[in-house]
């Protein structure tokens, strides 16, 4: 799989998750459970977070902060998500095969130090929010809820 097929999938995803979450309803977006976050909003603000640290450190930031989101509503955060990943776009598009094999150092937000290459912080996030996503079903099932199939095989199957 190529870096554009691991972010069109990561990307359908994360909105697919989203959009399931606001047709079940707002409420539960806000409802408190039992998970690594307390509710689906806190767990996507935080994939929010650490998906523009990922980018700031790709786009060799020295030292960024991670930032906070506030998405009252999953509009809101469709609608961040989608902002953030038309600016990763044209970030992605921008670097050379050199660019995304370069490694870059970093400390992370414990201070340890690393050397990684976009490519490889490109697989992180991704990975990282395949993780949140399968919380955020976890939540919903508490909720008496069915999460939806966000797996790879069904990205590939609906885009063919």
């Amino acid at each position: 799989m190529n870096r554009a097929n691991l972010f069109s999938y990561h990307k359908w995803a994360t909105l697919a998750c989203l959009e399931h979450v606001q047709a079940l309803g707002e409420k539960l977006y806000k409802k408190k459970g039992a998970n690594s976050f307390a509710s689906i909003q806190e767990t996507i603000e935080h994939v929010l977070g650490v998906e523009k640290l990922w980018l700031l450190r790709m786009s060799s930031v020295k030292n960024p902060t991670f930032e906070h989101f506030d998405l009252e509503t999953t509009e809101k955060a469709i609608e961040a998500f989608r902002l953030l990943h038309a600016e990763m776009e044209l970030f992605f598009a921008s670097l050379s095969n050199v660019q995304w094999s370069e490694a870059l150092n970093y400390q992370n937000m414990r201070g340890d130090e690393f050397s990684t290459t976009r490519e490889e912080m490109l697989f992180t996030f991704v990975n990282h929010a395949s993780y949140h996503r399968g919380q955020v079903t976890s939540l919903l099932r508490q909720f008496g809820k069915q999460g939806i199939a966000l797996d790879y095989i069904y990205f590939q199957k609906q885009n063919r």
